[in-house]
């Protein structure tokens, strides 16, 4: 079954709600202040099914100027505007600010109903015609259809009803495609039931069962069961006036402005790129940095207007703008939203939503113009690729992406795929990088590696963790899939977490051959009380930081032994000390340190740094102030 949303729009006390009771039979002011007052102050919802192939859903909107934040949210989702002009008044105030609003939307299709026929004569009629046609030759909706009617007499009730039957039918249906959202326009209790939302499906579909986050609140709930039209649904998707029942979530957490959605399909944001027209009103211009209020779906925030290309926008313009909020907002790109003024309270334009996660543009700058372009009306590759560029090195990942293009993940994947053939992209897991980036990112690390050579020609390489903190910050993967690519090439290897570039000069060197034997000589001589770093470098002739190096080549390549920061040992006198132990504590059992300094005849300053090391190696392990064989202990 279609399923299409009018809304209505019209000056206050216009027989809007009338019209719809007429039609539907429907009565929309349900709130008691709206009984006794005669007039719509929160929105009101309708629907009648025409047959077995559509039902029409049916906004009804406050028209007094007081509530017009409540058309606002009203209008957000509509597909066709149903506009309702009284005969004995014509066209009023808020029916311009209404026809700006439906215009600033985007609406295309419009039906007119002159209501409250039978109280004026057919001349009074032709002049409100007149009216209106002048009024309509200014907006998108000058070819709509005009149908004079009386909610009274419930003359010319049965045209209006065709020509709505008509325009739905000939109005594409919202696609069940797309990031799902309910924008919460009423949030009740039911005795039994508990926490009930309802909103106007903009996008995407969601199924009984399902988990929901209210957002930009970060709060969870699952839906319980879905109403659409009164009627029971297993599923909810674009296009419908729904109700959820939501459990695990109580009615007091959730507020009219927030948003319905699948957890980690939005995020809340408190800047936004935009394309912001100014309607042409008898008002000066705009400077940039001015404070308005913004209207998005149910959302009313106060937000700063800064102007990107210009200092100041005249009535009628169109700029590229920045919106910068106190409170985070959520939107998707393509979103139309409403500007008012802070002060004079009246709609003075709108716009297209381009970018929810912007950056800070530099204003007035050349390049403006570019992305503004791309923004507006390039392709979604385009588009994807301007995104995944703002990520610099460290890319974006999926799911993040998915939002900012407000596109489902099968939809953004096939964009993905095309940038990949054409070799603009780099895909590592879950994150997407711009190929140039990850040519530079490749690039600084092997630069990194090489200059580390260069400055320390005494050292093995460079390890991982130290070359990751000399780059820009990225994910593990694009790191190690950066040095996978250099290793597949031939270009580093990696020995015992230590980086090391090929074309380095290793063990050829016969230099450092010298230094190393030099240095192995020295370490067999001291046998189990080698003195430390500082005495080597003596002994040897070099600094501190040389000796050091040559320590920990010899520690790399299993020639000597490192027991703590100062202390090294050769490998082949802590082979025999470690025997002596072993067999010493098969023999014995467990070993005190007064065994341990017979038996190696050392002071406490090698005694206990060795200890150490030998439980650090697992070969003993302490019991009190004994140590015994580790593998006898286990059993």
């Amino acid at each position: 079954m279609k399923r299409i949303v009018i809304g209505t729009a019209g000056h206050i006390d216009h027989g809007k709600t009338s019209l719809i009771k007429a039609l539907t039979g429907i009565d929309c002011d349900r709130l008691k202040v709206e009984k006794e007052r005669g007039i719509t102050t929160e929105l009101g919802f309708a629907h009648y099914k025409i047959n077995d192939e559509l039902i029409i859903g049916i906004v009804d909107v406050p028209g007094h100027e007081k509530f017009v934040k409540h058309m606002v949210s009203g209008s957000w989702g509509i597909d066709v505007v149903l506009l309702v002009i009284a005969a004995d008044e014509g066209v009023m105030p808020q029916t311009r600010e209404h026809m700006d609003i439906c215009t600033m939307l985007g609406l295309e299709k419009a039906i007119v109903a002159i209501t409250k026929k039978d109280l004026v004569d057919e001349e009074m009629l032709e002049l409100v015609k007149e009216d209106i046609d002048d009024f309509l030759k200014l907006t998108p909706f000058k070819n709509a259809p005009v149908i004079p009617v009386s909610s009274h007499t419930g003359e010319n009730l049965d045209i209006l009803k065709k020509t709505i039957m008509d325009v739905a039918l000939s109005t594409k249906e919202r696609s069940k495609k797309g990031i799902f959202r309910l924008p919460v326009d009423r949030v009740f209790t039911l005795k039994g039931l508990g926490t009930i939302i309802t909103g106007t499906c903009v996008s995407g579909h969601i199924e009984v069962g399902e988990e929901i986050e209210v957002y930009p609140l970060e709060k969870r709930a699952r839906i319980r069961n879905i109403q659409a039209y009164h009627e029971d649904a297993k599923e909810a998707y674009a296009g419908q006036r729904v109700a959820l029942n939501l459990q695990g979530i109580d009615r007091d957490e959730i507020e009219r402005r927030t948003i319905i959605g699948r957890p980690n399909t939005l995020f809340p944001t408190k800047r936004l790129d935009v394309s912001f027209k100014y309607l042409k009103l008898p008002f000066k211009g705009i400077k940039t940095d001015s404070i308005f209020r913004f209207h998005l779906a149910t959302m009313l925030d106060e937000a700063r207007l800064i102007l990107l290309d210009r200092d100041i926008i005249e009535p009628g313009d169109e700029a590229f703008a920045q919106l910068v909020f106190k409170e985070p907002i959520v939107a998707l790109p393509g979103d139309r939203f409403i500007i008012r003024g802070s002060f004079r309270i009246q709609t003075i334009g709108g716009g297209v939503i381009l970018d929810i996660a912007p950056l800070k543009h530099k204003r007035l700058s050349s390049e403006l113009l570019d992305t503004y372009k791309i923004l507006i009306s390039g392709q979604p590759h385009e588009k994807a690729l301007y995104h995944i560029k703002k990520g610099g090195h460290g890319g974006m990942e999926k799911d993040m992406l998915s939002t900012i293009l407000g596109m489902e993940m099968d939809s953004m994947e096939s964009v993905l795929n095309a940038l990949k053939k054409d070799n603009k992209i780099k895909g590592m897991g879950k994150f997407i990088v711009d190929m140039d980036r990850f040519k530079e990112y490749k690039e600084m690390l092997k630069k990194n590696v090489m200059d580390f050579h260069e400055k320390n020609p005494l050292k093995v390489g460079i390890s991982k963790e130290e070359l990751r903190t000399r780059l820009p910050k990225v994910e593990q993967i694009i790191f190690q899939t950066s040095l996978d690519e250099f290793i597949k090439d031939g270009v580093l290897k990696i020995e015992q977490d230590k980086v090391i570039g090929i074309d380095k000069k290793d063990a050829a060197d016969q230099h450092l051959d010298s230094i190393e034997t030099e240095m192995l000589k020295i370490l067999i001589k001291y046998g189990i009380t080698p003195p430390g770093v500082k005495e080597l470098s003596q002994e040897i002739k070099r600094d501190e930081k040389q000796t050091k190096d040559i320590l920990e080549r010899l520690v790399h390549k299993k020639k000597a032994v490192k027991v703590k920061s100062d202390l090294y040992f050769h490998t082949s006198i802590m082979d025999d000390l470690k025997e002596t132990v072993e067999r010493f504590l098969k023999e014995k059992r467990e070993m005190t340190p007064s065994d341990f300094k017979s038996l190696f005849n050392v002071s406490r300053k090698y005694m206990i740094p060795i200890l150490e090391y030998l439980d650090e190696i697992k070969l003993t392990i302490r019991v009190g102030d004994k140590r015994v064989l580790r593998s006898l202990n286990s059993h």
